[in-house]
């Protein structure tokens, strides 16, 4: 029997929770005409507006807002609370309760001084419209950008001069969905928001520079980026100086330069950068001097130079450089001599470079047609080249690729790294999610194939390596979760197990 193994080291701080949670408050919110300003926010009577929940809790309280329509403009004037709906797991909930900013302003709008003990969770922000930064959620005002913990949302049909969905956000960024929302200068989806941005949606956003994200600098990791636009440079992540590891980024367009990304100097690494477009140069990436790494660049677009990769002058390593297209340099210009690297119709030499067709696993996908993207598979089949065919560095043997499985991995005949974004023959399976549910225990969440089953550990000290069996769980479908009943301690690891 073979195991899969998807690990999360994520500390949970329950006996902190408890403590404080014996003296916060819940305030409650509802649609008049049940709810009522002049009533106490307890369950059975709650207050009719979100901000009328707000100015009654202080630091530590949770404002818990019922399923309805809230047309506001609400300000956490520096409090950590959180402010969440009655389930911020469930889709259903998120997409029943709204606050729509009706174009007055921001939708939210952060004081700058909240730190991560702040929360905003499961509800659906829309409608906000601002002369400056973040129609839906502003972060605050230089130099004090917000640290609050922004996560399960809906962030969708905003506008502003800069950064549509969410602006000056400096804390982490989790598990939201940025959708449909536009800047007029900069960064439709999110600008210059410089904490962890990880496990999010960001699909069809648009701005003159930056669809997606603009100026960006904190980590971004294992994102979903699709469909964003740029009237000028950069259709998916411009300007953005963290490191750029474990995302899909597809389908993304600009009408200048950089389809994919434009001048982002930081690592790239275990990235799936496919089907992205520029009219000018750079249909993948532009001008990213930086190390770019274990990723598969393929069916990307110029209408100038560097169909994949463009300017970019720096370590190319690992990558698989694949069916891009442009007049001049299809695959790359303007580089440095890759190595260990998958090149179409490659005779430059460097070090392990090959120039053999990669044999992905369904580069046409289902309907026999390579530009749709979503529905290819761009992992490696049986007899691909790129098996075990890259080199093995020091940070790979605790890394994951991007279906999460270990990125050192026996593919082949060897513990060696194959090339591009995935290992062979580890099943796409990774944990997605470790949130905390409304009642303050934890929930995992995890990719998943039907009729599969799965093993949660638990270990309370990684230092003893003594792991407890908490529960066998049977897949639910493509996304499977698993909520512990009595986490205990005042820290706790899991893992999940494959069976």
């Amino acid at each position: 029997m073979t195991r899969t193994r998807a690990f999360v080291t994520a500390l949970v701080f329950f006996l902190l929770s408890v403590s404080s949670g014996l003296l916060a408050t819940e305030w409650h919110v509802a649609p008049w005409p049940r709810g009522n300003n002049s009533n106490p926010g307890t369950e059975e009577l709650p207050f009719a507006t979100i901000q009328h929940g707000i100015d009654a809790s202080s630091d530590g309280d949770t404002v818990i807002v019922a399923k309805g329509t809230y047309y506001e403009n609400i300000h956490f004037n520096g409090k950590n609370i959180v402010l969440t709906s009655t389930d911020p797991l469930n889709p259903t909930v998120v997409a029943r309760t709204v606050i729509d900013g009706d174009k007055a302003r921001s939708v939210v709008t952060f004081s700058g001084t909240e730190t991560e003990a702040c929360v905003l969770s499961g509800l659906t922000i829309r409608n906000g419209k601002i002369l400056g930064g973040g129609g839906g959620i502003c972060g605050g005002t230089d130099p004090h950008y917000t640290h609050a913990t922004i996560q399960s949302n809906t962030i969708t049909g905003n506008s502003a001069l800069s950064g549509g969905g969410l602006c000056g956000c400096d804390g982490t960024i989790r598990n939201n969905t940025i959708i449909g929302n536009s800047a007029q200068y900069n960064g439709g989806g999110l600008c210059g928001c410089n904490g962890t941005i990880q496990n999010n949606t960001i699909t069809g956003n648009s701005a003159d520079w930056g669809g997606g994200l603009y100026h960006c600098d904190g980590i971004i990791q294992n994102n979903t980026m699709t469909s964003n636009s740029a009237g000028q440079n950069c259709g998916g992540l411009a300007f953005c100086d963290g490191a750029i590891q474990n995302n899909t980024i597809t389908s993304n367009s600009a009408q200048g330069d950089g389809g994919g990304l434009y001048w982002c100097h930081a690592r790239i690494q275990n990235n799936m950068i496919v089907g992205n477009s520029a009219q000018g140069d750079g249909g993948g990436l532009w001008q990213c001097d930086v190390t770019v790494q274990n990723n598969t660049i393929t069916g990307n677009s110029a209408g100038g130079n560097g169909g994949g990769l463009c300017n970019c002058a720096w370590a190319i390593r690992n990558c698989i450089i694949w069916g891009n297209t442009s007049p001049s340099g299809p695959q790359l210009y303007g580089w440095n001599i890759p190595t260990y690297s998958c090149i179409q119709d490659w005779a430059e030499g460097g070090e392990g470079n090959i120039a053999s067709n990669p044999r992905f696993v369904d580069r046409d996908g289902p309907d026999n047609d390579p530009q749709t993207f979503a529905d290819n598979d761009y992992r490696l089949s049986a007899s691909s080249p790129c098996i075990d065919a890259g080199m093995n560095e020091d940070w790979m043997w605790t890394a994951t690729d991007l279906d999460g499985n270990p990125r050192v991995f026996y593919g082949g005949l060897s513990l060696t790294v194959d090339m591009g974004a995935y290992e062979y023959g580890s099943f796409p399976f990774r944990i997605v999610a470790v949130e905390k549910t409304a009642f303050g225990e934890p929930r995992l969440a995890w990719t998943s194939r039907p009729g599969d089953e799965y093993v949660v550990w638990s270990c309370a000290d990684l230092t003893s390596g003594d792991w407890t069996e908490e529960q066998a769980v049977v897949s639910a479908g493509d996304s499977t979760s698993w909520t512990d009943p009595s986490p205990g301690g005042s820290r706790k690891f899991y893992r999940v197990e494959q069976l």
